[in-house]
């Protein structure tokens, strides 16, 4: 940047190049470079930049309207991508809520839940259960409902205390000596044995994120973990919440996270990020027949209200380039190639990757294009983590890779749907020479300190 920035950024030290336009998977800085975004952003990028379709339909609904309040309008945008949602779910859900961010999906998606349960006469079903190291959002609620600690520690002492926390579901590091089934009968006891403690009676919501996105490196739910978890939660009358907001839209191969997880669909799901593929925020809370249904009874007896509201809610600009986006998906099979070239990338990185990330414990785990590279027990050979440099230096190299929360030394790579193979290739060329070069230079200074 060419002078100080007046906002106040994510970090607190780094200098950000300047953004200025963006082409296919890439994006290009103020001073010329072009940057591969192997990342999407966070998983939002699905079509990646520019995609002319998309832009003009955005245009033309600005044109005709940009925004009508939703408490005295709907708008045929939002009510057009909603049938889509609905339909291309296979009959999963009923309803459909828009919002603008993914923590503000999760907000409602919990407000949804408590006022369900107030409408069905349980009024004292206030739990929610989470687990740990879980991400779902930056606002207070998302906060407590999650457990990521980088990010939520400072934030403790004023998070909401009926929200509780059980084990992560992360067989390849936490199942030694176990077999999956034994793991998975472990999880799901400490569920049951949560609710007992908490009363039956008092649990509103389970959330989950079907496949761990940068908190644990895109930590798939293990065989039969979320069948059984939905089935658990339906014997004590415990709504079921997956939060698709960075795992959904296709980016692990499969629609829905849940259906490349052989899961039945849950009470409410969140999604985010690929709905609107970036070209405008947008996030929405899918909402399943039986939560639905108990809303209209409650109609009927004289509710007037879901108690919840934003400005931005329903935004017919963003629905309309949402619907473009979606519809895009569909037409040209992206869902299929995003699983196409997942295997890719994976089996590229795993021939190329060195065998010294092997011989230490390194490991590739993931599904479509969310895909993440462990490094295993590197950090301890190489005197602390190396995922955050391999990811600076994967930047100076030319790509922008995802870094993992610091619960993982691990790498999160997601491009776009539309990349080529010759740019799955690219970036996974990047980040090996980028691993390679960062182990270079702390072997270096290993030997510098002898």
């Amino acid at each position: 940047m060419s002078s100080k920035s007046v906002l106040l950024h994510r970090s607190l030290e780094k200098t950000y190049p300047t953004a200025v336009s963006g082409d296919g998977v890439y994006l290009v800085t103020s001073d010329g470079r072009k940057i591969l975004d192997g990342s999407s952003g966070a998983a939002v990028s699905c079509l990646g930049h520019g995609h002319q379709e998309v832009i003009d339909s955005i245009c033309e609904q600005a044109r005709s309207m940009s925004f009508a309040h939703t408490s005295f309008f709907t708008s045929d945008p939002a009510e057009e991508l909603g049938k889509l949602l609905l339909e291309k779910s296979d009959g999963a859900f009923d309803k459909v809520l828009f919002l603008t961010s993914g923590s503000e999906a999760i907000e409602s998606a919990l407000k949804v839940a408590l006022q369900y349960h107030v409408y069905n006469g349980q009024s004292e079903r206030v739990n929610i259960i989470g687990r740990i190291h879980s991400y779902h959002g930056n606002t207070l609620g998302a906060l407590a409902a999650g457990c990521n600690p980088a990010r939520r520690d400072t934030f403790e002492p004023v998070l909401g205390k009926t929200f509780h926390h059980v084990s992560r579901c992360f067989y390849s590091a936490d199942g030694a000596g176990k077999s999956e089934k034994q793991y998975e009968d472990d999880l799901i006891a400490e569920y049951e044995a949560k609710f007992k403690q908490l009363g039956p009676e008092n649990v509103a919501a389970v959330i989950v994120e079907p496949v761990v996105g940068a908190t644990l490196g895109s930590a798939a739910a293990t065989d039969r973990y979320l069948p059984r978890l939905v089935e658990l939660c339906k014997r004590y009358g415990v709504l079921t919440i997956f939060d698709e907001v960075m795992c959904g839209m296709g980016r692990v191969g499969s629609y829905h996270a849940w259906q490349s997880l052989g899961s039945t669909a849950p009470d409410l799901q969140t999604i985010g990020k690929g709905l609107g593929a970036g070209y405008q925020p947008l996030s929405a809370v899918l909402i399943g027949k039986r939560v639905s249904d108990g809303f209209d009874k409650a109609s009927r007896q004289g509710a007037k209200a879901f108690l919840s509201g934003h400005t931005f809610q329903g935004h017919a600009m963003a629905c309309a380039g949402a619907l473009t986006a979606q519809r895009i998906l569909f037409r040209d099979a992206l869902v299929a190639k995003c699983k196409h070239l997942g295997e890719l990338l994976e089996a590229t990185l795993f021939n190329e990757l060195p065998d010294e990330w092997a011989q230490n414990g390194g490991s590739l785990r993931g599904l479509g294009l969310f895909r993440t590279v462990d490094l295993g027990a590197m950090r301890s050979k190489f005197k602390g983590p190396l995922a955050g440099e391999i990811s600076r230096r994967s930047f100076g190299l030319g790509a922008a890779v995802y870094l993992c929360s610091p619960a993982v030394d691990a790498v999160l790579l997601c491009p776009p749907f539309i990349a080529t193979e010759a740019e799955i290739l690219s970036l996974a060329r990047i980040f090996v020479q980028a691993l390679n070069d960062t182990v270079k230079s702390r072997r270096a200074d290993i030997l510098d300190t002898i």
